[in-house]
């Protein structure tokens, strides 16, 4: 392997430049501790260890090595081996679709339509309805900068309702975390691919609710545990279902239309033994010894570059070689499209156009908390009755 036949050369390399301290601790404090944890063997070995996302982690580990700026270098190795290795994975594919329940669905139209339609915002500058500061992960100039039409009371009666879905899904009790939107993204506008927080976003959807009648099809992109890269069309109300700070996502795609948005809801484990602050101390811990020397270029190897944290491969269409039919790349990308079945969990092995389950297909449940029997028919009962007016 490229990584291994290197090693020699990064050690010799590491002589003439180490770095002094890497965020609080001093480099050499870093290794040793590094070495106390269990993280001598290099390559390591992937969590979960499929084919899959091996050939996808150590592609990219081999990427990382040949960035030249040392911050975006670090940014990078921090991601990688997050996804790689310490975020644990807690379902077989790290992705899922399915359909929200209609009376939840119906209210944040209604909140979207009014500030979009009847109000005709296009520039706010009010508490709940804003245009989205600048952040790295984002693309587009500044007319392309998302609106933010938001009602943090509302978001978070909607986060804490559609926790049983989300644990029907992990298979795990989960404390809900944050909602934000609805963000609606504009016309030249991307979303670059990326990892979420471990901290807080471990477990998380993305809520689809509406679009302009102009907008061109515009997939959420998400790497899974078994390599495929998979782009989801969405319709409004499917909810994707992934593990956001563990499979790297987004719509590195630019958009074409007026708008497309969604709300944002994020949860982390229950579990008195998920740590968060901890995972950050070891991501760093897990960063090879060799992570700052610049490996000589390899051919056929394609080229990756930070931004902020997340990444883009300049040199492939649409950002990323998997998304660009003419790199070798593109032939572990599959795409699917909505809507998503009622009461089912679309993932890996279904039928990614007709949304068919395979012959021999078992749903494996959520066992414990409020739901037993791994089927959302509990969930989604028709409570439109009982919904209480909208405060907007």
């Amino acid at each position: 392997m490229v990584m291994e036949s290197l090693l020699l050369f990064c050690c010799t390399t590491a002589l003439l430049y180490s770095p002094t301290v890497v965020h609080s601790m001093s480099e050499e404090h870093r290794l040793e501790q590094r070495q106390k944890h269990g993280y001598a063997q290099w390559p390591p070995t992937v969590v979960p260890n499929t084919p899959g996302w091996n050939r996808i982690m150590n592609r990219r580990f081999e990427q990382i090595s040949r960035i030249r700026n040392r911050d975006d270098k670090w940014n990078a190795w921090v991601a990688i081996m997050t996804s790689a290795l310490i975020a644990t994975n807690y379902t077989e594919n790290g992705w899922g679709l399915t359909r929200a329940p209609d009376h939840i669905t119906g209210r944040l139209q209604r909140r979207l339509n009014r500030t979009l339609l009847e109000e005709g915002i296009i520039d706010p500058s009010g508490k709940s309805t804003y245009k989205e500061h600048y952040i790295p992960v984002i693309g587009g100039e500044e007319h392309a900068r998302p609106l933010m039409i938001t009602n943090a009371h509302d978001n978070r009666e909607i986060l804490n309702e559609m926790t049983p879905f989300f644990e029907w899904w992990s298979g795990i009790d989960l404390k809900p975390s944050i909602a934000y939107g609805i963000r609606a993204y504009r016309n030249d506008s991307n979303l670059l691919m990326h990892i979420d927080k471990p901290t807080s976003h471990v477990i998380s959807g993305i809520y689809h609710v509406g679009r302009s009648e102009d907008a061109e099809p515009w997939p959420i992109v998400i790497e899974d545990f078994h390599g495929n890269t998979n782009q989801v069309y969405l319709t409004p109300g499917d909810i994707l279902f992934y593990e956001s700070s563990k499979c790297n996502h987004g719509r590195p795609q630019t958009f074409y239309g007026g708008y497309y948005a969604s709300l944002f809801m994020h949860y982390a484990p229950a579990s008195p033994d998920f740590d968060g602050k901890a995972l950050l101390h070891e991501r760093d811990l897990a960063v090879p010894p060799h992570w700052h020397v610049d490996f000589p270029p390899q051919e056929g190897l394609d080229e990756f570059e930070m931004v902020g944290t997340s990444f883009k491969e300049p040199k492939c269409k649409n950002l990323l070689c998997s998304l660009d039919e003419t790199s070798e790349q593109s032939k572990n990308t599959v795409n699917w499209y909505g809507p998503a079945p009622k009461g089912m969990i679309v993932t890996n092995g279904w039928d990614p156009e007709t949304m068919e389950p395979p012959k021999e297909w078992v749903e494996r449940g959520y066992d414990g908390g409020k739901r037993r029997d791994g089927n959302a028919d509990g969930i989604d009962s028709d409570n439109s009755g009982e919904e209480e007016e909208d405060e907007l």
